[in-house]
């Protein structure tokens, strides 16, 4: 169990805090040069920091930023930022692999469910009488093909062709409702599912918003089809409405990156947003991540990986959402390392969480 759940690190901040306020009471106003830099809270916060990946949650003079973080530069994106900046970590990174184990998380998908979502898919792809295809069905037919490879994917035999089909066809689908997006108002747009050739009536509603967008573009990045990327980049997350989410500055961040030009300024609101919302009780995109890609520092970004997926293993084993499909694994994870592999980087953390089969059909576009 972390640390902080056991409020391990809640008593460390008060603890550090209480050592500070007695500094500051024992030396008052008139403080001499020596006791500017109270050597045991700095020290004390130093080993916090370097070890644990805690920053202090005190701010103050008190606490240099160089001397506690060993001569960092400010702000949250630096390489390896997070619990794997440990030595110990950097050093199993350069001996070999490192492991990221998956508590077990198999599920059976029942034939009902499937035959449900086959006749899902059979609305969506037919249309009735004299009406148009409806553009809402895509979405809700690409969130099927998600549950769908989130619960195979927990099963122990790998990847099937069952699943890649899934990928593929989710990867379509999610192309498909940012074309009709793009499509000008009053005609209709033609897109091409599993082999299908569908006409749906252009529109710009809840289908291509912000949610769908995020989904889709990870579905293009594992599968690596760049015709269906195409769209994506083309939109963006806020194309059909603003996108409130805690996660619009990484939504923005990723499509800023795909885009090309400079995605830094995006990236740093990103990390912020992630800063701010850690505390919310939500899980968050993998912003960190996000930012060694952009850095473009592959050590980094393996070291990133790991600690994302570390992240992502400690918030769905607790409580019911280890019976979540998420709980198998994180496709905005599982797209950025597919995404790294295929700018030709080495994927040097080794898990359950990132299918194997995947990253080795991850060739370069």
């Amino acid at each position: 169990m972390p640390y902080s759940r056991c409020g391990y690190r809640e008593a460390f901040d008060a603890a550090l805090a209480d050592l500070l306020t007695r500094h500051t009471t024992l030396h008052g106003p008139a403080a001499s040069p020596s006791s500017l830099l109270p050597l045991v809270p700095i020290a004390l916060a130093a080993l916090a920091y370097r070890t644990l990946g805690w920053a202090p949650a005190a701010r103050t003079d008190y606490l240099p930023h160089a001397l506690v973080t060993g001569f960092e530069t400010r702000g949250p994106r630096v390489a390896g930022f997070g619990r794997n900046r440990r030595p110990d970590a950097v050093a199993a990174l350069g001996a070999g692999p490192l492991v990221v184990e998956r508590p077990a998380c198999e599920r059976a998908v029942h034939r009902e469910i499937e035959d449900m979502y086959e006749e899902h898919l059979r609305e969506a792809f037919t249309p009735v009488g004299q009406e148009p295809l409806a553009v809402w069905r895509l979405g809700s037919v690409m969130g099927d093909q998600e549950r769908l490879f989130k619960w195979r994917a927990g099963n122990p035999a790998g990847v099937t062709d069952a699943q890649l089909a899934t990928l593929r066809l989710a990867s379509q689908m999610g192309a498909a409702l940012f074309r009709i997006a793009l499509a000008d108002p009053g005609t209709e747009a033609e897109v091409t599912i599993g082999g299908r050739n569908l006409r749906y009536p252009a529109e710009r509603k809840d289908a291509a918003g912000a949610h769908n967008w995020e989904k889709a573009t990870a579905f293009a990045l594992i599968t690596g089809v760049r015709e269906d990327l195409v769209p994506l980049v083309l939109t963006g997350p806020a194309f059909a409405r603003p996108d409130g989410s805690a996660s619009s500055a990484y939504r923005e961040a990723l499509h800023a990156y795909l885009k090309g030009g400079d995605p830094e300024p995006a990236v740093q609101r990103a990390l912020e947003q992630a800063e701010k919302a850690k505390d919310w009780g939500f899980a968050m995109p993998p912003a960190v991540l996000l930012s060694q890609l952009v850095e473009g520092d592959e050590e980094s970004f393996n070291l990133a990986l790991a600690d994302a997926l570390e992240a992502h293993r400690d918030y769905y084993q607790v409580a019911d959402r280890v019976d979540e499909p998420d709980t198998s694994v994180d496709l905005d994870i599982l797209a950025l390392a597919c995404h790294a592999r295929r700018r030709g980087w080495a994927i040097r953390v080794e898990s359950p969480y990132l299918p194997q089969p995947l990253l080795r059909a991850a060739e370069p576009f």
